[in-house]
């Protein structure tokens, strides 16, 4: 996107939107905020902001300038926490540049405008951490099959080198990349059907069947003793990195892949990761450890057996069934072209149905966490298909009891439900002695939800969320307004009673 900056103009602090998908930082600074709101105070000047029109914007409001029917906004490109200090001092307008003087197609053009956006946070202000630009590469990348953006155009917009780039998204790249050959085998390893297999590549089940019988990667072993990595050898196969990894490890036991991986082999009831592995598992929202499926499946299944995920969100759990040689049935409402062993489906609480084709030995039931990220899902699905995070309590509730309840009806008796959740409650502003329980969902509430519907629950594991994602200026809002936050989170294991 070809910048062309105008004169600065003041613009109403409420008619601009701060847009999430091009903020190019996780989150925004509350300590920077506040620095501002006390330079706003004694009557600092900040430099313009940077803004832009946008039309075919999901959530606009059909702002002026816009072509007819077409619904838009104005959105921050640079400048997001000066304007946060001024909508908190209450000043109503504020300093602003456009960087084009038309309104742009906010659908064809958002992944420029997060570029750009990230390009202007690299030199000034809070300038942006090499996660940040790790996180904005690997995003576009996972979006962008046809590969438009070049390793060498995002190391640009980012200010990092090419190389940089290359080892932040290889293992992407890889995937989009991976021939048919490899599709196969790996929607093989999966369980999948050759009949199944022969429908979503568009060949033959005869061809199907001689790929399967006839691939051999045999020379992995060989790249290795000549110094290459993991990620060279996923791009020299054309094939993802979980299944260049599979490969590797098919003939060690499970203990063996967990110490070949760097992963230590929890003994107890506490599984503690500050991390997801990247190696496995598309970064999205809620995304949960490979290393949590990995000791689920060790605990309770054996290798062969069929492992359900009913919402995949960024297949850790084919990823690491792969690994382990179980095999896997996934599902979830995004369908993407790098994940053929997701199958798109809507787990329809008005209309239930059991997409599955056998009765699984494991279902690994990971929902979103009630409303904790209620935003990043939306951007994921749609009206007609809404995400479960935006239904209120009593239909959040009555949605798991009936999946639970067709889920036993569905599974074999010695079936094992691997149920992931964490306590919900309204506490953002809210000191502990003042919350109101009305507004909370804990793993009680999911007890309770699991023994309803027949599941008898056998284990209780702790696997507790990163407190490193709170900032210290937060910890210290929270531990002064004497808020109790939570990083707790439960896997209830649980079989039918």
């Amino acid at each position: 996107m070809d910048n062309i900056l105008l004169e600065p103009m003041e613009v109403h602090v409420s008619d601009l939107t701060w847009d999430q998908f091009i903020y190019p930082r996780e989150k925004k600074s509350e300590k920077t905020i506040d620095t501002y709101v006390e330079a706003l105070a004694i009557g600092a000047q900040f430099p313009p902001i940077k803004i832009q029109k946008v039309f075919n914007y999901a959530d606009g409001n059909g702002t002026t300038d816009l072509p007819a029917g077409r619904h838009g906004a104005t959105i921050i490109l640079d400048g997001i926490h000066r304007w946060s200090a001024f909508k908190e001092s209450g000043i109503a307008k504020i300093a602003a540049v456009e960087c084009k003087d038309k309104p742009l197609d906010y659908e064809k053009n958002k992944v420029a405008l997060l570029l750009e956006s990230a390009k202007y946070n690299i030199s000034h202000g809070d300038r942006l951490s090499p996660g940040d630009k790790k996180r904005i590469a690997r995003d576009i990348a996972s979006t962008d099959p046809e590969c438009k953006w070049t390793e060498s155009a995002l190391a640009e917009k980012l200010g990092v080198i090419q190389q940089t780039v290359n080892t932040w998204i290889s293992d992407i790249r890889a995937r989009h990349k991976a021939c048919r050959k490899t599709v196969i085998l790996r929607l093989s390893r999966l369980g999948w059907t050759q009949e199944k297999i022969s429908e979503t590549v568009k060949l033959s089940q005869n061809r199907v069947s001689e790929i399967i019988g006839n691939t051999n990667f045999g020379n992995i072993d060989i790249l290795l003793s000549q110094g290459h990595d993991m990620d060279y050898i996923s791009r020299h196969y054309q094939m993802d990195l979980a299944l260049a990894w599979a490969l590797r490890l098919e003939v060690m036991t499970d203990q063996g892949k967990f110490k070949e991986l760097g992963w230590g082999l929890r003994t107890w009831d506490q599984w503690n990761f500050n991390k997801c592995d990247e190696r496995f598992g598309d970064d999205w929202p809620g995304r949960i450890p490979a290393q949590l499926i990995a000791h689920t499946l060790f605990y309770f299944t054996k290798p062969g057996n069929l492992v359900l995920d009913p919402m995949a969100g960024g297949g850790v759990v084919p990823d690491v069934c792969l690994l382990f040689e179980r095999k896997c049935q996934s599902f979830d409402l995004a369908l993407r072209d790098n994940r053929p062993e997701i199958q798109r489906y809507y787990w329809d609480p008005q209309n239930w149905t059991w997409p599955v084709t056998k009765k699984p030995d494991l279902i690994f039931f990971d929902p979103p966490y009630f409303r904790k990220k209620e935003r990043e899902y939306e951007k994921k699905t749609n009206a007609e298909c809404p995400s479960i995070s935006s239904f209120t309590k009593e239909e959040y509730e009555s949605f798991l009891e009936g999946f639970l309840l067709l889920s036993k009806r569905k599974s074999k008796a010695i079936t094992r439900m691997a149920f992931l959740n964490a306590d919900w409650r309204d506490f953002e502003s809210t000191s502990a002695s003042k919350e109101n329980p009305v507004n909370s969902i804990t793993i009680f509430d999911y007890h309770r939800i699991l023994t309803k519907t027949g599941w008898k629950v056998t284990h209780r594991i702790e696997c507790p969320l990163s407190s490193e994602r709170i900032s210290g200026n937060q910890v210290q809002k929270m531990q002064d307004r004497r808020i109790l936050g939570t990083v707790g989170r439960t896997l209830l294991i649980a079989k039918r009673s």
